[in-house]
């Protein structure tokens, strides 16, 4: 490694040399032109251009569109590149050339405070063409100790640190003892400093574009220790050589009765006001290519519903996974924010076109600004545009175009759940049901069960307020009964679900047991008044719902939970999923003649059955199975639940 670093050092260090030998002969508008076309290939080429578009993204998606962030993604990088040809320049530069290209504005503020005899603190970040502030303070009448980052390739450090001296500056380096920065200070000397990357967890977080982000406490600690003002001083590149240097009142000194790390942290949180409203007035100065929020406990999660209650029920789940493994790490549930975004197509051809794309590319789908906007809705794509996300979430095959158009706009983390119609690699993680019959890889999880977002906390509390509203009592048994509705596969037969429902009924009067009855928006219409007619008596059904009249919220959880037993319709993977895991005895039935599940929906019921999760019955054998079904524990439910629950916490420690 150490060979490595030699070899790469010595290049860099012959490359440098010959760059600036290059730059010292030509015209300096020659050697911009050039260097713009370096920023330019920087921008295309490098990854930097994805940390670019994800930083852009966090700040101000919903204020600009998606080509002006490309546009100040792309001049940041030119700006980059013309600035290393000016530091590259330095030991040519004097005072004459100083006067005649950069103009400052403020120094008279800086003036005060140095006749008093204090040092003072120069506060800048990664904006215009932050090292000639350095060479500009110096010849001008303001020397400056510089504290600089050690670079890990020594002889090209010693050179750039070189050129950054060449007028009389002296260079501390980051890491050498606080003593020299404190004695700077001490001595009435200027200290520049720069305060705008990442700080680590063990930095100082304050707010900045509505996000928390750590700063390095340093240069708060040094002000605060010597009585040091701070004075935010930023430079502006007006035009190729010409700047305007901009030095701003000093910041606010914190009042003596803060704790030490409050203090510090009301210093850096107006220095990153300051920062970002110099950036709101010329984003494309700043230097947006590094990871400023990389300590972010922020994370924004944002989940694409294809209309489906059921997708998007498992969609949620994730995300309560996602919160519930935060909160085990320590992060506050303020910090996790989610939206759902309901994904519309202009037309059927427009979702075929787009997945067809995502299949023929293997997830790496071209002209994705494009696709975006000619093949979703006007709505759906402003609603987009304004959402910034760190993890995308969908669920359904007719989603995963989708996702992946979401997933490259935003630089973010992906999950989709159930299985992929084509490459799987594409998604950071993919949660599957056994029954799709994936093999497990690296990004890939597998359940049991189709995703379920039931919890004891969520059921007590549904139940406990839908028991109160229809004033059920504990003396009697309820049976919870869903139905769902028609599907490609399975359509509801009259004479099969006549029959369950009149032995349904049947064991109600015997046993005295209530129905807490709900059915869906697939529920055919004649199922729902057979359902009107057969159950219409209150005191044996109290509850009946028809969801395509009525569709209350949390009316399933509240029957999961106030239930002592659930039959649900078997042509719902999901539906039989939340029902299992609700911890209660299930009877699933079949809705339709049978021989017509899938394949793999038949293979979920047989294993679900074989694993003592539920129990399937006819409606011939229907009251038998109820009768010795009702008053069993389900100690079986735990050990799978659990299962599952590890495999989601998995997937989710792969997308954080």
């Amino acid at each position: 490694m150490m060979k490595k670093i030699l070899f790469e050092d010595a290049l860099i260090l012959k490359t440098v040399k010959g760059l600036r030998a290059l730059v010292r002969v030509l015209p300096l508008r020659v050697s911009f032109a050039a260097a713009r076309g370096v920023g330019w290939a920087i921008y295309f080429f490098s990854k930097r251009r994805k940390i670019a578009h994800k930083n852009l993204r966090a700040a101000f998606a919903g204020e600009m569109t998606d080509a002006r962030m490309k546009q100040i993604a792309r001049l940041s990088m030119q700006n980059l590149a013309m600035s290393s040809v000016e530091l590259l320049r330095f030991p040519e530069m004097d005072r004459a050339y100083i006067e005649k290209n950069i103009r400052i504005i403020g120094t008279e503020r800086i003036d005060a405070k140095l006749k008093e005899g204090k040092g003072a603190i120069f506060l800048t970040g990664h904006f215009g063409c932050w090292e000639l502030l350095n060479l500009a303070s110096s010849l001008v009448g303001y020397p400056m100790v510089v504290l600089a980052r050690t670079q890990k390739h020594p002889r090209s450090n010693d050179f750039l640190n070189s050129l950054r001296a060449s007028k009389g500056n002296q260079i501390i380096r980051k890491g050498m003892p606080v003593r020299e920065i404190l004695k700077a200070l001490k001595q009435g000397k200027i200290v520049g400093m720069l305060s705008d990357q990442d700080g680590g967890r063990n930095g100082t977080f304050v707010r900045f574009f509505n996000r928390l982000s750590s700063s390095p406490s340093g240069v708060a600690t040094f002000a605060l220790r010597t009585n040091a003002p701070i004075f935010p001083v930023f430079i502006f590149r007006e035009k190729f050589g010409v700047h305007r240097v901009e030095v701003g009142e000093s910041l606010t000194r914190p009042a003596d009765a803060l704790a030490p790390e409050e203090a510090e942290r009301v210093l850096l949180q107006q220095f990153a006001g300051i920062l970002e409203s110099k950036i709101r007035k010329s984003p494309d100065q700043w230097l947006w290519a590094h990871r400023r929020w990389k300590s972010t406990p922020n994370r924004s999660i944002l989940i694409l519903s294809d209309g489906k209650q059921g997708h998007l029920n498992q969609s949620l789940a994730f995300l309560d996974a996602i919160r519930d493994q935060r909160q085990r790490q320590g992060v506050a549930p303020a910090y996790t924010v989610s939206k759902i975004v309901e994904i519309r197509f202009k037309n059927r051809f427009c979702k075929s076109l787009l997945n067809f794309t995502a299949r023929l590319f293997q997830g790496r789908i071209p002209c994705k600004s494009w696709m975006r906007e000619k093949l979703l809705t006007k709505n759906c794509c402003q609603a987009l545009d304004k959402t910034a996300a760190d993890i995308v979430v969908s669920c359904g095959s007719s989603l995963l175009g989708a996702n992946l158009l979401v997933k490259a706009q935003n630089q973010a983390r992906s999950a989709v759940i159930m299985k992929p119609s084509f490459f799987a690699q594409a998604f950071d993680a993919v949660i599957v049901p056994r029954h799709d019959q994936v093999k497990q890889k690296k990004n890939i999880f597998i359940t049991e069960m189709a995703l379920t977002r039931m919890d004891n906390r969520s059921l007590k509390d549904e139940s406990k307020e839908l028991s109160e509203r229809l004033g059920l009592s504990n003396d009697h048994k309820r049976i919870g009964f869903l139905i769902g509705g028609d599907t490609p596969k399975v359509k509801f037969a009259r004479a099969p679900f006549t029959k369950l429902l009149e032995e349904l009924k049947r064991y109600s009067l015997q046993s005295g047991a209530v129905v807490l009855t709900t059915s869906s928006r697939r529920t055919p219409g004649w199922a729902n008044e057979l359902l009107k007619a057969v159950l219409k008596d209150k005191a044996q059904c109290p509850l009946l719902v028809i969801a395509n009249e009525s569709n209350a919220s949390g009316v399933v959880p509240g029957i999961l939970g106030a239930s002592d037993i659930l039959v649900v319709s078997g042509e719902s993977m999901s539906m039989v999923s939340e029902a299992i895991a609700s911890g209660k005895p299930v009877i699933v039935f079949f809705p339709g003649a049978s021989g017509n599940f899938k394949p793999k929906h038949e293979e979920f019921l047989k294993r679900m059955s074989q694993k003592k999760l539920i129990v399937r019955t006819e409606p011939e054998t229907f009251y038998e199975v109820i009768q010795k079904e009702i008053s069993r524990e389900k100690k079986e439910t735990c050990a799978a639940l659990a299962c599952d629950h590890e495999v989601l916490r998995q997937a989710v420690r792969r997308v954080l």
